[in-house]
């Protein structure tokens, strides 16, 4: 049973290693999983540098989301689960970067087995993140206007696709021109590049419209230009910080126009949310991956011994896609 494994905090090439390790025991409630395809986030290259939310003990299994089938359960699990796809929640209490794992079965969510299993790995972190996002904080009606920020990654993609079905539009910041047309292909209603002319550029394509919500994971100036396009009583959500930079916001608007910011961490949402909500939302964004309304680009798939490549890959900033490892017949 191989697995990859964190060492230290540091650079990702220097401190992650593929290990062989004996075969589990497992406990009571607990299943093995044979993995079929787990993705690698950002948020992975956070924490192996040390810069996250969460900060292991060494050594620890890499990988925070995947899909896989149960080969064997624990003897307070029904054994009809036996042979069933499952989705590997987030919490980062196993590693999904490994042929085998065991989970407890409260992380586990049934899966369809008629879905594509590469797109049904990577709804435990961003599609949740994304519906969420979108359903939280404001009660946003077909027609609405939501600005984000960092548009062109894996969860713009998916803020996109989900705002999309509820009839909601999109005004879109992104940094290049390329990054410009493929949010476009993405279907993307307002596409405007960062340059000194941001605010201006935002009105122009709101023509007369007002945002309901932001969503930022950027952090700095960016959304705070959009924020001065939000109408009064409207929300800006922060799931990230890539600048490293607080929002750029101006305290006039949240004293003038009643503007609310808050903070976003799907790991506190999965510790603290009811166990029926967290199923819920999760077989909601399964079937839409196995009825074709929800995908996200996948630009190249690895096996695990050769992660180096797959780590090296997904750290290129002009990436056209998610980089996954995938196992057995996948």
């Amino acid at each position: 049973m191989r697995q990859l494994q964190l060492v230290a905090f540091g650079e990702p090439s220097e401190v992650i290693e593929l290990k062989t390790i004996s075969e589990p025991i497992l406990g009571e409630e607990d299943v093995l999983v044979s993995m079929e395809a787990a993705p690698i986030n950002p948020s992975d290259f956070l924490l192996v540098r040390g810069i996250y939310g969460v900060r292991p003990n060494f050594p620890f299994s890499l990988g925070a989301e995947g899909v896989g089938r149960v080969t064997q359960t624990g003897s307070k699990v029904d054994i009809a689960l036996q042979g069933k796809r499952v989705l590997i929640l987030p919490t980062s209490e196993q590693g999904t970067w490994a042929d085998q794992v065991v989970v407890p079965l409260r992380n586990l969510v049934p899966m369809s087995d008629e879905a594509d299993p590469l797109q049904l790995s990577m709804i435990g972190i961003n599609p949740a993140t994304a519906y969420l996002l979108l359903n939280r904080y404001v009660s946003l009606m077909p027609g609405d206007w939501i600005g984000q920020t960092a548009a062109n990654s894996a969860l713009g993609q998916y803020i996109i696709a989900l705002a999309k079905l509820a009839g909601v539009k999109t005004v879109n910041v992104v940094r290049r021109e390329d990054a410009a047309e493929q949010v476009r292909q993405w279907g993307g209603d307002r596409v405007v590049q960062q340059g000194d002319n941001l605010y201006e550029d935002i009105e122009h394509a709101l023509d007369g419209k007002k945002l309901s919500l932001v969503l930022d994971g950027v952090g700095g100036a960016p959304v705070g230009e959009l924020a001065r396009s939000v109408k009064t009583g409207g929300s800006i959500v922060v799931y990230a910080i890539l600048s490293g930079q607080f929002p750029g916001i101006s305290p006039k608007d949240f004293i003038y126009r009643d503007l609310s910011i808050h903070g976003f961490w799907l790991i506190n949402w999965i510790r603290n949310a009811p166990r029926t909500e967290i199923q819920e939302v999760y077989r909601k964004l399964g079937d839409l991956v196995a009825e074709g309304s929800l995908a996200a680009a996948v630009e190249d798939v690895y096996p695990l011994e050769h992660f180096k490549k797959a780590l090296e890959h997904s750290l290129t900033s002009r990436r056209a896609g998610k980089i996954l490892f995938t196992f057995g017949a996948h």
